[in-house]
């Protein structure tokens, strides 16, 4: 302080304090970077998690595999999900935020077929027969829809089994119209098999056969209260019909599963409980049998909702076509795959028209719930209130949303940002139309109704002839497309309907008397969710609370969810177009077979019963018989409805346990291109190669063992300098989702010794990186499971404790900080896949392979902490290189503070000032043992300051951890002197 600054009055001595002890306010702490799956959250881009709380709510809970159950359904929890587990040995000790990628598959844009990702049947993709994989629908007709012997109605589609080579699915029953001469052929490739009168249950009878296991016959129906129930009689896990990997025994793959099934259809045609006929016909596209809901193979996409579209204003009703009116926007996942769909819906509520003379845009609120509430009971997800169309107010529903999303460039290898308002959702961003994102749309249009998901085509008023013209642009196949080189309609291996329309079916072992005689006549049809018929259904006390649109309930007056409304919003087929109602359907070869949406729902089709109930009918305007002005709708407290999310996939192989196993990759061979399982490490550790994009200290994929993609990420944290790759080695044990094993012994695929020669081989050399020997078990929190987990977890944790108990520049090894027994790993540990001998734990050491130990006394605990540096210096080990980490971060990031400042000795002064009280408090706090920094004229010389450089040396002595403890025992004789 200046002597100006003191006050002189009377004499005496004047004393001012100064302190210069303040330390910076350090930056915001940086933690590591975890990759791996999890059951639900942004995928494939970097998401910042500050608790376990979080985590849990944003990716979900731990998973310990061997989910079991209706994988097809519910999803695939049937290996663990390491990077759960990593997330949680970390946060746990609360010292630094964590950044989780969740990993969906991805393919290259240049990728070979070999490189596609996601799946499909095993089939030969120029011909769909039996015997040659597929998808097979059962079109199930009610007996009381047909209406004579000539005529069958229509079908409904009711279930999907989907068929690997070698395998088969049959319909089994009388076939129809007994008394032409159909008799009772037993089995039907095809056909439309009358359920058998002496089944008082009206069961449906499958042949399953498979070169495996024979054939079987199943009976089935759709009453899910049943033992019979369709889900409960077929495998419904995808792997038992993967040769891949082999991960079940030969015995018992069953080569086939079933996929969707439609119950909530089944129920509102009444086909559950009553006598019903079925077809079963082979699903995909016409004239192009390798296009279909067999064949899943794309990148991961985003679910959303269709185009929500403004009321009608004209005012005639006789010309109204939904499907006209004006776009306005639509919702999109932000990376969440085929959880939006699975899980949540949409609704537009408290639609208000403008009540003011000042502006003539109303509003509305958008609400994202969960899929299984009710209006009786609504779960809200998140809410986004007073939401309105004007592009120009705070409340614009672009601007309240988000309308920014990331997207990955192959060239620049990096995520790049799109759209102007920043995402307010956890969900969903939100895509405007373009019209209306620039204020051309009329102000008076509010969300009134919405494009509903698309479907395939219905194949309607078939004819016996079954002609392609009668089929075209359908995805049901004519017998051209089925039929094996030789073979003949009629034959009873072809899975057709031909024959069966025709009139000149003959079967197996019938006679020319036999025959069926005539033609008959049906139509087949995709079937969509139910929509909300009534304001009254399901008995709420105010019926203004209804939304209409879709129903997710069993009935339409039930509050109990229906667990089939998922099945019908999937992805239709591989590269299906991202907005469909762009095209021209019958036009457009991107949607031939399909339809551009499945129907259009608008409140403009509202109406009122004879007693003043509000009611939906689709037609309702057109025809005259809805309420004319929507506002009386409005008014009238009618102000919502509830719109599905659509066509989300995850990329990845639903026939794998896990889908991202290291065995999908083969050593010197697997690239971006020809592997999806390779591009989708690869982008995602990519991803967090510029340190300008994501803060991280440690980089760890758990599990990956994939020699290629681990030296990749040591790779790019010595390319960043800031950061440790964790990485673990490939065959120290082998889960149960890497390859089956009938022998536990079989798991342990090396030995220390062929562990550290390998590393050695791979002359990694670089402080960098490292890794620990062997796998520990840990017991799952949530399911009390005992999971197998590579090493880098447990160090995960280890690394968070010994930073929370001490520093993160200490050693975190030893009884003390690496006892994993004592909990220092944040999650239980029980055991190690090898007990290490001290001969062992040499090898590996010497190797740079850091041993987890077991002892009798002391439990297991990490026994070395050194990097993967050959040569030797002080960042050969864990602790000084992370120190070294620490204080390059923080020092740069302090050093912002006079970037573009004048390059002066003043600003020199304040650079020191700000450098030294931070080493000197790392030096406090046993990081270093003592430093240096020069920044003067020898550092920073005349030609750097031309050059607008500042250049200052900062010397180090990094505080070194005890690693060998010597202690010589002297025995003395009885008069020798301790002195001596």
């Amino acid at each position: 302080m200046s002597v100006s600054s003191f006050k002189f009055v009377s004499p005496g001595v004047f004393i001012n304090e100064i302190d210069n002890s303040f330390i910076p306010k350090s930056a915001t702490k940086i933690g590591p970077v975890v990759i791996g799956r999890s059951t639900r959250g942004l995928a494939m881009q970097p998401t910042l998690v500050e608790s376990y709380s979080d985590f849990v709510t944003m990716f979900g809970d731990t998973v310990p595999g061997k989910g079991g159950g209706d994988i097809s359904r519910y999803g695939n929890y049937q290996s663990p999900m390491y990077g759960t587990y990593a997330a949680k040995a970390f946060l746990r000790a609360n010292v630094a935020p964590l950044t989780y990628i969740r990993l969906l598959g991805t393919q290259n844009t240049n990728a070979t077929s070999d490189g596609y990702a996601g799946w499909q049947t095993t089939k030969d993709p120029a011909k769909l027969v039996k015997d040659n994989g597929g998808a097979y629908g059962l079109f199930v007709f009610v007996s009381a829809s047909v209406v004579s012997t000539s005529s069958i109605g229509t079908g409904s589609l009711a279930a999907v089994w989907y068929v690997d080579q070698s395998a088969s699915v049959q319909l089994s029953g009388n076939i129809y119209n007994n008394a032409q001469g159909g008799g009772n052929e037993d089995t039907r490739a095809s056909g439309i098999a009358k359920v058998l009168s002496t089944d008082s249950n009206y069961l449906f009878t499958l042949v399953v056969s498979s070169s495996l296991q024979g054939s079987k016959k199943v009976k089935f129906g759709f009453d899910d209260s049943a033992e019979t129930f369709i889900r409960k009689r077929f495998n419904t896990n995808p792997q038992l019909a993967s040769t891949a990997g082999a991960f079940y025994p030969s015995d018992s793959a069953d080569r086939y599963w079933l996929g969707e099934s439609y119950e909530q259809k089944m129920r509102d045609i009444s086909a559950v409980g009553t006598a019903c006929y079925g077809v079963l016909l082979p699903i995909a596209q016409h004239g192009n049998a390798a296009k279909g809901p067999h064949s899943m193979q794309q990148s991961s996409r985003e679910g959303q909702s269709g185009w929500f579209i403004g009321q009608d204003l004209s005012g005639v009703t006789g010309s109204y076509a939904p499907e006209s009116m004006q776009k306005l926007f639509r919702l999109i996942g932000r990376g969440h795959g085929e959880w939006l769909h699975r899980n949540c819906k949409a609704s537009i509520e408290k639609i208000r028209a403008s009540t003011t003379l000042t502006s003539d845009y109303g509003t509305f609120s958008v609400v994202i719930r969960q899929i299984s509430d009710t209006d009786n009971k609504v779960v809200v997800m998140e809410r986004f209130d007073n939401c309105t169309m004007d592009p120009a107010s705070p409340n614009f529903v672009g601007r309240k949303i988000g309308t920014k999303y990331l997207s990955w460039s192959t060239t620049e290898l990096r995520l790049k940002e799109y759209g102007e308002y920043d995402n307010k959702s956890k969900f969903v961003r939100i895509e405007m139309n373009t019209v209306a994102d620039a204020g051309g749309t009329d102000p008076l249009l509010l969300p009134y109704g919405y494009f509903g998901p698309p479907r395939y085509r219905d194949a309607l008023n078939i004819t016996s002839s079954f002609t392609d013209v009668a089929i075209d642009n359908t995805f049901i196949l004519s017998a051209s497309n089925l039929l094996n080189s030789g073979e003949v309609p009629g034959t009873p291996d072809v899975l057709m309907m031909q024959a069966v329309l025709s009139g000149n079916y003959q079967g197996l072992g019938e006679t020319a008397g036999g025959v069926l005689t005539g033609s008959l006549t049906g139509s087949l049809s995709f079937p969509a969710v139910r929509l909300r018929a009534s304001a009254s259904d399901g008995g709420l006390s105010d019926p203004t609370r209804a939304c209409f649109g879709i129903s997710t309930t069993r009935e339409a007056g039930s509050t109990k969810y229906d667990q089939s409304v998922p099945d019908y919003h999937k992805l239709l087929f591989a590269d299906f177009p991202d907005d469909p109602t762009s095209y021209n359907v019958r036009a457009a070869s991107q949607l031939s077979g399909a339809v551009a949406w499945g129907y259009v729902f608008s409140l403009d089709d509202i109406g009122t019963s004879s007693v003043g109930v509000y009611h939906y009918v689709s037609g309702a305007r057109k025809a005259g018989t809805s309420i004319a002005s929507y506002t009386t709708v409005l008014n009238a407290g009618y102000d919502s409805f509830t719109a599905p999310f659509w066509g989300g996939f995850d990329g990845l192989d639903i026939k794998l346990p896990d889908p991202l196993y290291n065995g999908g990759m083969t050593a010197g061979s697997s690239t971006e291109l020809n592997s999806a399982t390779f591009n989708t490490y690869k982008q995602a550790i990519d991803t967090v190669s510029d340190p300008e994009a994501v803060d991280m200290n440690l980089l760890v994929v758990p599990g990956l063992t994939f020699d290629s993609l681990t030296g990749h990420m040591v790779d790019v944290c010595e390319e960043r300098a800031d950061s440790l790759a964790l990485i673990d080695l490939a065959n120290v044990y082998i889960p149960s989702h890497e390859a089956y094993y009938s022998d536990p012994a079989s798991r342990i695929g090396t030995t220390p010794t062929n562990a550290a020669n390998n590393l050695r081989d791979r002359r990694i050399d670089s402080s960098y990186g490292c890794t620990f020997y062997p796998w520990v078990q840990t017991r799952d929190d949530s399911t009390g499971r005992l999971v197998w987990l590579p090493p880098s977890v447990a160090m995960m944790g280890v690394l968070a404790s010994s930073e929370a108990k001490t520093e993160i520049w200490f050693a975190p090894a030893g009884f003390n900080r690496g006892g994993l027994t004592e909990g220092a790993a944040g999650i239980p540990v029980t055991a190690v896949t090898e007990k290490l001998t001290s001969k062992s734990r040499d090898t590996l050491y010497e190797s740079n392979i850091n041993p987890i130990a077991s002892f009798p006394s002391t439990g297991i605990v990490v026994f070395g902490q050194k990097t993967l540096q050959e040569r030797q210096s002080a960042l050969d080990r864990i602790n000084v290189r992370r120190l070294v980490i620490y204080l390059k971060k923080q020092i740069s990031i302090l050093s912002t503070q006079i970037l573009f400042e004048q390059n002066v000795q003043a600003t020199w002064n304040r650079f020191k000032s700000l450098i030294e009280p931070f080493l000197t408090n790392v030096k406090t706090r046993f990081g270093i043992t003592d430093y240096r920094l020069i920044l003067d004229e020898s550092t920073t010389t005349p030609d750097l300051i031309d050059q607008n450089i500042l250049y200052a040396k900062i010397m180090i002595k990094p505080a070194r951890a005890i690693e060998f403890i010597a202690i010589d025992f002297v025995i003395m004789s009885t008069g020798a002197s301790f002195d001596d």
